[in-house]
């Protein structure tokens, strides 16, 4: 069900919705100084060091049983149950997405996630627009963690308690019955802000590309 569900978020992001998602940034653009751009990555860490652990601490805890045991084994049976508690706890950590994210956390998800779309702001150029307007809305799928990051003429424009809302509103994304659908929603919900504090201005052109597909 998890490797289902897991499947099914890929799809969800599909030419279709990458087709609206273009249409919604065209729509905040016409109606505002601001230059909008969406990444999409799948993935943006692998996390392996989370399942090697649990499969490190499976075959230790079967060591110590087999060691201080008062039942005898053979020395097979101690090999063999050490080894194959390590793969056991290395394949269930490794292949259920699910409880991987729950081993790895929130904060470090959160922190990848970061990390990944402020590399892809400084290599994307998003920072290069003449009134420093460009916002890049960064998405990690499997991470299920949305991060928007303004250049300094947007977050200066907007006031800190409207960008509070606008982050808690794209927050629940990955809980909704179509993560997909709904993220177009609250896309096509920024031009109402954007036009306000940061209205258009007079031939006014688009800067950067609105989906950037960047090899980090």
């Amino acid at each position: 069900m998890a490797k289902k569900r897991e499947k099914l978020m890929s799809n969800y992001f599909n030419d279709e919705i990458r087709g609206k998602i273009a249409q919604a940034i065209a729509q905040i653009e016409s109606q505002s100084h601001v230059e909008v751009v969406v990444i999409i990555k799948s993935r943006v860490h692998g996390y392996a060091e989370y399942p090697l652990a649990t499969g490190s601490a499976l075959a230790f805890i079967a060591l110590t049983y087999f060691r201080f045991s008062n039942d005898f084994y053979a020395d097979w049976v101690v090999y063999t149950g050490t080894v194959f508690c390590f793969i056991l706890g290395a394949l269930l950590v490794g292949g259920i997405p699910a409880l991987l994210r729950f081993e790895v956390g929130q904060n470090r998800l959160r922190k990848s996630a970061e990390i990944m779309a402020r590399a892809s702001f400084q290599k994307g150029g998003i920072h290069h627009t003449m009134d420093k307007t460009g916002v890049l809305i960064f998405l990690a799928v499997w991470e299920k963690q949305i991060i928007i990051l303004p250049d300094r003429g947007v977050e200066s424009a907007i006031p800190p308690g409207e960008w509070e809302r606008i982050r808690q509103d794209f927050q629940g994304v990955f809980e909704a019955n179509n993560p997909a659908h709904h993220f177009v929603t609250k896309l096509e919900s920024l031009s109402v802000a954007f036009s306000r504090y940061i209205p258009q201005v007079e031939n006014d052109m688009n800067e950067l590309p609105d989906h950037l597909e960047i090899d980090l």
